[in-house]
């Protein structure tokens, strides 16, 4: 090689990767377990209970009898009918099986949509407190998200009015996250159609992460993912995955659903670059869309217990405000009033909670909302307390310091 170059040398694309705060504070919190530390880990976002049995039955079955090579790119047919089935039962909403592709998990789902939809010099507008990878995704297209900052004071609803004075002539695509991920808030349907409407007009494509769908707490959204469907038609993409609903994070089942020609373009970067989900994985995910549903019914009543107690919890200490998250399992909680010259950041604050109480949460700097934290109450009810319980402990003590 010549001049200073080396052969670690990176692309400008990797440099500019950030790493996930999630990530970072789950990778502390283990090294401390690893010590034999009490780490109450309240950072990633994942259900702590098993994969229901029926579902890792039928994977074992498949497992057993040689279901073991590659797929179709674009995975299974009876996945891909059985994702297609569950959209109609569910939300009322039709997509044939060719217009679903099956991915390595959620985050995979974001990716290649971004990939075969954006080209550099397109905008995209992410409603925010937003989940990080939505704005790495869209970098990774050489496209530049546009965040548009919802408010505590609201709610932090995103509404049509928000997502219209954000838009321009280059925006290309909208995301919505509905719970979002970090504030569980939700979108009102009204607003969600009138958005629909304005992606029809001014000719965007509306990236929907519907993640949480099923672990909402309030009245359901009716049928407005078939209207939003009917509304903008081929302008809408939906970004699904196994992972929370069914407690399947680490299997890595996620899908697309839109048009057929983004889905044809999804399926033909998934054949270069990860083949296909893993086959065996594959066969629990249709057991998972097709087998009994109570499953998921009784996780979201346990995910509302859960959010009953500490948000009251949280909400209740000094100098702490909250808004109740709408669904998912996260907790949001501002914790400006706690900052000052000794702790300036909740990066820092967040820091010295793990160190000093050994309780992990993310900082709300990953989200692009500094001033909180994101609190994960996908944990048994005893820790919860126990965390209420060291979080207040640690508040008293900045207090007093």
């Amino acid at each position: 090689m010549s001049g200073n170059g080396s052969a670690t040398d990176l692309s400008r694309r990797a440099l500019a990767l950030e790493v996930s705060p999630t990530v970072a504070v789950a990778q502390r919190a283990a090294a401390l377990r690893a010590k034999g530390e009490a780490v109450l880990d309240f950072s990633v976002g994942e259900p702590d209970q098993p994969t229901p049995r029926h579902i890792s039955a039928a994977a074992t079955a498949a497992l057993e009898a040689g279901q073991t090579r590659y797929t179709p790119a674009a995975g299974l047919p009876a996945l891909r009918a059985a994702v297609a089935q569950r959209y109609r039962k569910d939300f009322k909403v039709v997509f044939s099986d060719s217009e679903v592709a099956i991915t390595t998990g959620g985050k995979q789902a974001l990716y290649l949509a971004c990939q075969a939809l954006l080209d550099r010099g397109d905008e995209v507008v992410i409603p925010s407190p937003h989940w990080p990878t939505f704005s790495e995704a869209v970098r990774l297209a050489g496209a530049r998200p546009i965040l548009v900052h919802t408010q505590e004071k609201d709610g932090f609803q995103v509404t049509a009015r928000l997502v219209s004075k954000a838009t321009s002539p280059r925006t290309k695509a909208v995301i919505l996250n509905s719970p979002n991920n970090p504030t569980g808030a939700v979108i009102d349907p009204e607003d969600l159609l009138v958005i629909g409407d304005m992606a029809q007009r001014r000719k965007f494509t509306l990236l929907y992460d519907d993640t949480y769908a099923r672990l909402g707490f309030g009245r359901d959204g009716g049928d407005v993912l078939q209207d939003l469907r009917q509304a903008v038609g081929d302008r809408l993409v939906v970004l699904g995955t196994a992972s929370k609903s069914y407690c399947m994070t680490g299997w890595r089942i996620g899908w697309v659903l839109g048009p057929k020609p983004l889905v044809d373009a999804c399926t033909a970067l998934i054949s270069h670059s990860t083949q296909c989900p893993t086959s065996f994985a594959q066969a629990g995910a249709v057991e998972a869309l097709t087998g009994p549903q109570r499953f998921v019914q009784e996780l979201c009543a346990e995910y509302r217990r859960r959010r009953d107690f500490i948000h009251a919890a949280v909400a209740a200490l000094p100098k702490v405000s909250c808004v109740s998250p709408g669904g998912g399992f996260y907790l949001f909680p501002n914790m400006a009033r706690y900052l000052g010259a000794d702790v300036p950041t909740t990066l820092e604050l967040a820091r010295r909670l793990l160190e000093q109480q050994r309780v992990a949460v993310v900082p709300g700097e990953g989200f692009a909302a500094p001033g909180y934290i994101r609190l994960s109450f996908a944990r048994p009810l005893d820790d919860l307390h126990e965390g209420a319980r060291r979080l207040a402990a640690f508040l008293e003590g900045l207090r007093e310091g």
